[in-house]
């Protein structure tokens, strides 16, 4: 019988035994699951992640009643530490805050020597995580860690994505100099912090979802990841426990062998492959490299197999993941992480999944040596026309362009943007120009026809954000000498689309991406930015005539305003077609809220803008 109000004792022995090198006597589970604790408690969000007792306390409630192992104290940790550098958050009722990092908190040197380093015990949030994990300590014995949020993701947020992988072009040293300012003031700190406001903890866990492939490329993580992480771990009393676990894109490293060797370096305790790498790589694969590196494993089931899944396929996935993790000579040192549940997973989803494992742990195995994950099986996490980011479910092709030139003026442009050589393309385009060439000409075969490939090489996982990122600046540079003249000859666009977050997200790389594809194929884009709301969109689509509407969401909470948004457009009359994305995105999902398309990558995305275009003007 524990002492504690809430009692998770066995599950917290088996878990730090784990961590601490040690076998298990039973496979824990651990997960991400604050909001949908907040949902299923009946808390308002902008209560419930600023009163640290009501997070602790109803966070507790669910998971003891549920009967989940570890408790799970994951705030909205990817906006702590920017808003205590003075970014703005943006607060909703049903759903975790964000940073509305829509202006960036440092952009020059100016800002950066501007900046002031937090004090972790005084300022913005800080205080509030210090005091949860304090509250969870005393309600339940378990000492918790602090999660941060990892150096190169944190530099993403202050600077924004897209200026961020710039940055790292055109000005490395002050990148290095702004990493090194966010790992020795702002992370080191405030993890530290945590270490003496709970004495004996050697654990904090980065979180990175934007430090992973294919957000970035492989050197861009040797670079500008691994040796800020390592840093920080050094400034943090050097224990294994300062750690990032969760970075994904394991199934898009050239080589995943040597890409686990460096995930074990940032988290020696363990390796961690989360759905959907861990399903398209396999988990015997995976299986079998952690025996041969005699580490710890865990496997991270998908966030919307939970949400999505039947029972059955909730079962059948956590029993496969179970059994083989736990296989082999080291199989005691295995535990299961459930990847998130959210405000919308429905709560029978969560009470399946956690019986699941229950079943599994008491010798319930109705599913026992039946391996359905790897290279030839589809995962019903990504079936209705899913990809995962679109990346991988395409093929590439040459354009129609590029196969009939190779040495005019036109391949030398198509060249620049495919070298993402920003100052040729302009330089190039006015040469062609001076030659007398059609600026149409230019237009169609210099500039959209590269991103045309591109874009092919990105849906089959050749490039990644990154260099999509860098050839549309490219091409974008070219066409700022276009713009003049298409503008005096009245040369009308392929078509107009409006694009939008939706309410209640603030994420906008795919969105962006999206909407750079569009203008490198011709087309007029009106980006309304994120947290939009219906009546704007509407508003905005009308006042420039737009031919389609499109609509992005990355966050399964904020899915369900796609339909709302969809119903008030089609309640208005406004008769314009509307496009949806994102990661959590299907075409099925699509069909449910009467979207007319979905695109599951930029490239599909512009090809769907295309059709509707030429169907509304036949």
């Amino acid at each position: 019988m524990s002492k504690y109000e809430y009692d998770f004792d066995k599950g917290i022995k088996e878990y730090k035994k784990i961590l601490n090198g040690g076998e298990a006597d039973f496979i824990p589970v651990t997960t991400q699951m604050a909001e949908f604790c907040m949902a299923y408690g009946g808390y308002n969000g902008k209560e419930f992640f600023r009163d640290p007792e009501m997070f602790v306390r109803g966070s507790l409630d669910v998971q003891q009643e549920m009967g989940f192992h570890v408790p799970d104290m994951v705030w909205d940790v990817y906006s702590v530490e920017a808003e205590a550098l003075g970014g703005n958050m943006a607060w909703f009722d049903e759903l975790y805050p964000a940073l509305d990092n829509t202006a960036p908190i440092i952009m020059t040197e100016k800002d950066l020597a501007a900046a002031k380093a937090p004090d972790p015990f005084k300022t913005a949030r800080m205080p509030w995580v210090l005091e949860a994990l304090q509250i969870c300590k005393e309600l339940s014995g378990y000492t918790p860690f602090v999660h941060y949020c990892s150096p190169i993701n944190l530099a993403a947020q202050v600077m924004q994505f897209e200026n961020l992988v710039m940055a790292m072009v055109e000005r490395p040293a002050f990148v290095h100099k702004l990493m090194n300012f966010l790992v020795e003031e702002v992370l080191a700190p405030y993890i530290n912090a945590s270490f003496k406001v709970l004495p004996g903890n050697t654990i904090a866990n980065g979180k990175d979802a934007v430090g992973s492939l294919p957000f970035i490329t492989e050197d861009i993580l040797a670079e500008f990841s691994v040796p800020y992480l390592l840093k920080l771990r050094k400034l943090c009393g050097g224990h294994d426990g300062v750690r990032s676990d969760n970075w994904w894109g394991d199934s898009f490293a050239e080589d995943v062998d040597k890409y686990w060797d460096i995930k074990l370096e940032v988290t020696p305790q363990y390796l961690k492959v989360q759905d959907p790498d861990c399903f398209a790589i396999g988990t015997e694969r995976i299986r079998e490299y952690a025996d041969k590196r005699e580490c710890a494993l865990s496997f991270g089931v998908s966030t919307l197999l939970l949400q999505n899944g039947t029972e059955e396929q909730i079962t059948k996935r956590i029993h496969e993941y179970m059994e083989v993790g736990s296989r082999g000579p080291h199989g005691k040192k295995f535990f299961l992480y459930f990847c998130s549940f959210s405000a919308q997973t429905p709560p029978e989803n969560v009470r399946a999944a956690i019986n699941a494992v229950h079943m599994y742990n008491r010798g319930e195995r109705p599913y026992a040596g039946i391996v359905e994950t790897g290279p030839g099986f589809e995962d019903v996490a990504t079936m209705g026309g899913k990809g995962f980011m679109g990346i991988g479910v395409g093929e590439k092709e040459a354009t129609d362009y590029k196969a009939g030139h190779t040495d005019d003026i036109f391949s030398e442009i198509y060249k620049s943007v495919m070298d993402f050589d920003e100052e040729a393309c302009p330089r190039l385009v006015k040469k062609a120009l001076d030659d007398g060439e059609e600026c149409s000409e230019i237009l169609d075969n210099g500039l959209i026809a590269p991103m045309g490939e591109i874009g092919d090489m990105f849906a089959a996982g050749e490039l990644f954000v990154p260099e999509m990122l860098l050839a549309a600046r490219s091409m974008k540079a070219g066409l700022e000498i276009l713009r003049p003249i298409l503008t005096a000859t009245q040369e009308k666009p392929k078509g107009t689309v409006v694009m939008a977050t939706v309410f209640g997200d603030l994420h906008d790389i795919g969105k962006n991406l999206v909407g750079m594809m569009l203008e490198g194929a011709g087309f007029k884009v009106v980006d309304l930015g994120v947290n939009t709301k219906a009546e704007d969109i509407i508003r905005t689509a009308r006042e420039v005539d737009a031919d389609v509407i499109g609509l992005s969401a990355l966050l399964t909470t904020t899915m369900p305003f796609m339909k709302k948004i969809i119903e008030t457009i089609q309640k208005d009359g406004l008769g314009v077609p509307v496009i949806i994305g994102g990661a959590p995105v299907s075409s099925d999902f699509a069909d449910q809220v009467n979207a007319n398309g979905y695109g599951d990558n930029a490239p599909l995305a512009v090809d769907l803008c295309k059709k509707l275009v030429l169907k509304d003007a036949a």
